[in-house]
């Protein structure tokens, strides 16, 4: 123990230098090697001490707090409600426009700071008081502060800083351009909502395992911190030699990466897909599938852009122990069996582009679904039968087959390595740091305030599925219910310890859906929206509630604030998306004037006639196609209790290292994303969170979750400004070789292997596959 109490006692000496502007930031590298060394001797940890004992915490989350100071105020609900409405209006607006912008919630992080200084100083400075409610706010003072600017964060987040609610694209799956199935607009406002608000329920309820224990850090939301600390704080210590304050190095990073983006976004956009080797050999197929990035592997791990860098996450986020088994999982997997999978002519893959998430037809084109739906919008068996079965390309084949095992890895994970810490989470025995220590000053949000709304949003679910004409019976709604519960805390501890997305449960409740209510599409989109669209949702909610936590946020208006946002969001977007597809013309074709193509209304059209109308049993039952990935279930249950278990009994620290559910899920985003986007994010991985953490530690500390959220402000700035000043407008760049010498290659236009059989198409023999 004696080792143990030096690594704390000198943690306490260097934190505490952290706030002497004067002194200059100790090097912690050599404490972090003190501290893992005592934590594998030793499990056992003293949470006692007065601050984090995680440094990517310490770097960034302020470990003080004034419970006096004023939250609930009128200029933070202003700004929320005027953030989440306009926020989730303009992006569901452009959601359903090809090409589209999305405004993500550090851009209104920053765009809420001087609004907020500027309400404080017009506002007048007195408080309401309301009788028997209570006293109101209206302005408590001149100084707009760091609580209420993270609340307005929250909000935003919440509503759509995450994306447009994936139950949108029913509506627009189901309007008269698809599938046509008439649906009442009280219908679809209330799926979105039931949606969002069941997210919400479960998250809360999964608050004692994903937002208390200190160990669940959610990586992803510490550049928010970041960016809040920066903005509120003028704190400014020397960091191995570096004396520029955080605000100045965020504000020059920010304009350096948005002027820097007009050349790979728009003046000069091979910097993005810089396949030089292509260029040289623009006609050779083999090492355009090697080397290319749009339908190639990826093999070069050079780019000039941000975007194609943070393609998956931002990689100045996620623990570099993370990024080595998510890219080791990409190397094996991609770059190591698919090609053997291709060049096999396996699953006839060899016809098609090997890098490719189009669904195609044995004479090699795209799926046409159109083909095979009857006018009662179910599957025309002779149609069917006279077309085509799908065919999917190598490694989107292969990509379902460890998403099977990521749903059986992270059960398995999770029981082995985390049953301690989920245990005494339901004993309430959670270790408690200084942040949990001072979060004991507020009062508790009451765990049944979220089960109520679990019951009553199921209830109207119930009502929905009964009332309109979903198809859908409602075991289903409960069936459906079963996988969040199962699923929202597996996933929320992958996620929340390594900012990697573990919900691939898509794939189950499509494959599950598929079976269960074949040939009814609705039915199946909505399975899947009650099942993983909830967990997803669910993660994020947590997510943000360990934003309000290490805010020290009182739970109660948290949870006001959170139930508000997702409420108006699912309104707005809800009514966004009613009215376009009411009042555009044309809208959701693919020659729509304007570009409201409805990409992702599209998709998940398409996604449903797959699997809801020709269904898992055509491809993935005993003797079809694509049978064999099947075994990946089992696979993906016994590669973690494999690796526990040699652990345990060589105790060699790779075994525990070697993390299942990273290895088969970080590569979920392939295709569209391609080894560049797994290569370069762990190259700038390795450099800032191994390299630099370890040798400059105090710079590390200061300036690299800002750095995270310059980059990404940059970028998206520079987005919304090329979106609407050029994009939308109708105008472009003019062509020159630096925008289309990698579109002029086998890989650009997505040549296949193998040329198609002289008779017209490959595959299975006609008739054979129905």
């Amino acid at each position: 123990m004696a080792a143990k109490e030096q690594a704390q006692d000198r943690i306490v000496k260097i934190s505490h230098a952290e706030d002497n502007p004067e002194v200059e930031i100790g090097r912690l590298d050599e404490l972090e090697v003190d501290l893992d060394s005592t934590l594998k001797e030793d499990e056992e940890y003293d949470y006692g001490l007065e601050h984090s004992p995680f440094a990517e915490v310490r770097a960034v989350v302020p470990e003080t707090d004034d419970p006096h100071m004023p939250v609930n105020t009128l200029r933070m609900w202003m700004l929320g409600v005027v953030f989440t409405i306009l926020g989730s209006g303009i992006n569901q607006f452009f959601s359903l426009r090809y090409p589209s912008v999305h405004i993500v919630s550090l851009v209104a992080e920053l765009l809420a700071y001087p609004c907020g200084v500027f309400l404080a100083k017009i506002l007048p400075v007195t408080t309401i008081n309301c009788g028997w409610l209570g006293s109101f706010c209206i302005n408590p003072d001149r100084h707009f502060n760091i609580k209420e600017h993270a609340i307005i964060v929250i909000m935003s987040n919440v509503s759509f800083g995450y994306g447009s609610a994936d139950s949108t694209n029913i509506i627009q799956a189901s309007s008269s351009n698809f599938y046509n199935f008439g649906l009442k607009a009280g219908f679809s406002v209330l799926v979105v909502i039931c949606a969002q608000l069941l997210g919400f329920g479960i998250a809360g309820l999964a608050a004692p395992w994903l937002v208390e224990p200190a160990s669940i850090i959610w990586p992803g939301i510490l550049s928010n911190c970041a960016m809040l600390e920066t903005l509120h704080s003028r704190a400014n210590s020397v960091a191995d030699g570096w004396k520029i304050s955080r605000l100045r190095f965020f504000l020059y990073v920010t304009a350096a990466g948005f002027l820097w983006y007009f050349f790979p976004g728009l003046i000069f956009t091979a910097l993005s897909y810089f396949t030089w080797i292509c260029w040289i050999a623009p006609k050779n197929v083999i090492v355009n599938q090697l080397f290319g990035m749009q339908t190639g592997l990826g093999l070069s791990p050079i780019t000039f852009d941000w975007s194609q860098v943070a393609y998956n996450t931002n990689p100045l986020l996620s623990p570099s122990w993370a990024a080595v088994n998510v890219f080791a999982g990409f190397a094996i997997f991609f770059w190591g069996v698919v090609p053997a999978l291709y060049y096999t002519n396996t699953w006839y893959t060899a016809y098609l582009p090997m890098m490719t998430a189009d669904v195609y037809d044995r004479t090699g084109a795209v799926y046409d679904t159109a083909r095979v739906v009857s006018s009662q919008k179910t599957l025309d068996i002779d149609a069917y039968k006279q077309y085509s079965p799908p065919y999917l390309g190598a490694t989107f084949a292969f990509v379902y087959g460890l998403a099977f095992a990521s749903i059986t890895s992270v059960l398995t994970h999770i029981a082995v390595w985390h049953k301690n810490d989920i245990w005494a989470a339901m004993k309430g025995k959670n270790r408690l740091d200084i942040h949990a220590r001072l979060m004991k000053s507020y009062r508790k949000t009451p765990w049944y305030w979220y089960a109520a709304v679990i019951v009553v949003v199921t209830a109207i679910a119930i009502v929905l599925v009964e009332v309109y004409e979903t198809k859908l019976p409602v075991y289903g709604v409960f069936l459906a219910l079963i996988i969040p519960a199962l699923y929202m805390v597996p996933c929320g501890i992958v996620q929340g310890i390594t900012n990697v997305d573990a919900n691939q449960l898509n794939v189950l409740s499509e494959f599950i859906g598929g079976y269960m209510f074949e040939g009814k599409p609705l039915a199946n989109m909505l399975f899947k929206i009650l099942s993983t669209d909830v967990v997803g949702q669910g993660v994020y909610f947590a997510m943000d509630m360990k934003l309000g936590h290490y805010l020290k946020i009182p739970p109660r208006l948290l949870f006001v604030a959170q139930g508000t946002a997702t409420i108006l969001g699912a309104l707005t977007q809800a009514g966004v998306t009613l009215w376009m597809l009411a009042n555009i013309d044309g809208i959701c074709t693919e020659d729509q004037p304007d570009g409201f193509s409805c990409p992702n209304g599209r998709t998940v059209y398409s996604s449903s006639v797959i699997w809801g109308l020709v269904g898992p049993r055509r491809l993935y039952s005993a003797g079809k196609i694509y049978s064999s990935l099947l075994h990946f279930f089992w696979i993906g249950a016994l590669a973690p209790l494999v690796t526990y278990f040699l652990y345990r009994y060589t105790k060699r620290s790779i075994f525990k290292s070697m993390n299942w559910p990273l290895i088969f899920v970080g590569t979920w985003n392939v295709p569209p994303a391609t080894g560049i986007n797994y290569s370069s994010w762990a190259l700038v991985n390795f450099a800032f969170n191994h390299v630099i953490k370890r040798r400059f530690f105090a710079w590390w500390t200061k300036y690299n979750y800002v750095l995270a959220a310059a980059l990404d402000t940059g970028l998206a700035l520079s987005g919304i400004v090329i979106f609407f000043c050029i994009s939308y407008p109708g105008a472009v760049f003019p062509d020159w070789w630096g925008n289309t010498v990698y579109l002029n290659t086998a890989d650009g236009q997505g040549v296949a292997w193998k040329p198609m059989p002289d008779v017209g198409y490959f595959g299975l023999p006609n008739g054979t596959w129905t």
